[in-house]
């Protein structure tokens, strides 16, 4: 056993026990009747957090990074849970979350993403559901990615134009733009034009999967991209006709959440976040 699996076996054995402790402890200050005042019980959630975090700290703690924050935004999300069923996170999950999100803590996309992440490794009910690959994609995503993976929550196919521009005769094409849609105008992205390139890292990261041998039935779901402002002066003749193209059409597919994809999002996007933050 080389010193870091040592370490990380110390630091599991040290959550659990400070886990059980602190549950043990919670049924005490509970009563099995439930008898005792509100007040006497409020800060059992804030005080179980802080014991089933506190073998993993250690190993994290740096100036700019702020525990107390952590804790607030994990009172916050593992609320409905309770304290009897917040147990011990998996350090292999827990501990990579915990530094990765110290250094997004001024993002308010990527810090809930990974929040919620901490909260379900923390959740008895769901923690099972919780894959180590988790961590690993977050990272890989800016935050109008993390916007995007929200938004097309709400909708099970997305529309997906390709401009085509055909060589004189017909004679060949050239792909002029590829994977456009305004699900990152619809999401109120920073950068929505830089939509073609977060499609493709979101496809690169198994979460959704672009269908190119089929296209929406109903049609008129693609006339808001064909007569988008952003591609409106990449369809004028003289754009491409400058270009030695004859003509231009378009090619229509459409994009869809994974299972994969929506099992990431299950843990690591909550559909409450917007709703705290707007209240």
């Amino acid at each position: 056993m080389n010193e870091n699996e040592k370490m990380i076996e110390q630091v599991g054995t040290v959550a659990s026990e400070v886990g059980k402790e602190i549950v043990k402890q919670g049924y005490q200050d509970i009563g099995p009747t439930l008898i005792k005042p509100a007040a006497a019980t409020a800060g059992l959630l804030p005080r179980t957090i802080r014991a089933v975090l506190s073998g993993l700290e250690k190993w994290v703690l740096q100036k700019e990074y702020s525990v107390a924050e952590i804790d607030k935004l994990l009172e916050i999300k593992l609320q409905k849970v309770g304290a009897e069923n917040v147990v011990p996170p998996e350090a292999h999950i827990a501990v990579p979350a915990l530094q990765y999100i110290s250094y997004c803590m001024d993002n308010e996309e990527l810090r809930d993403m990974y929040a919620n992440l901490l909260a379900s490794s923390m959740n008895k009910v769901v923690k099972n559901e919780v894959h180590p690959s988790y961590v690993e994609i977050i990272k890989q995503l800016c935050p109008d990615e993390a916007k995007i993976l929200k938004k097309i929550l709400e909708i099970h196919n997305w529309p997906l134009i390709h401009i085509k521009y055909f060589f004189p005769d017909k004679k060949g094409y050239f792909y002029q733009v590829r994977n456009f849609s305004d699900v990152g105008y619809l999401a109120n992205c920073e950068y929505p034009h830089w939509i073609t390139r977060y499609i493709s890292n979101l496809e690169r990261l198994g979460l959704i999967e672009i269908v190119t041998s089929a296209s929406i039935v109903d049609k008129t779901k693609y006339l808001p991209l064909e007569k988008h402002e952003a591609i409106a002066s990449l369809i004028q003749p003289q754009e491409y006709k400058s270009r030695g193209f004859e003509s231009f059409d378009f090619e229509r597919n459409y994009f869809e959440m994974t299972p994969f994809g929506r099992a990431f999002c299950k843990i690591c996007i909550n559909k409450d976040d917007n709703k705290q933050k707007n209240a």
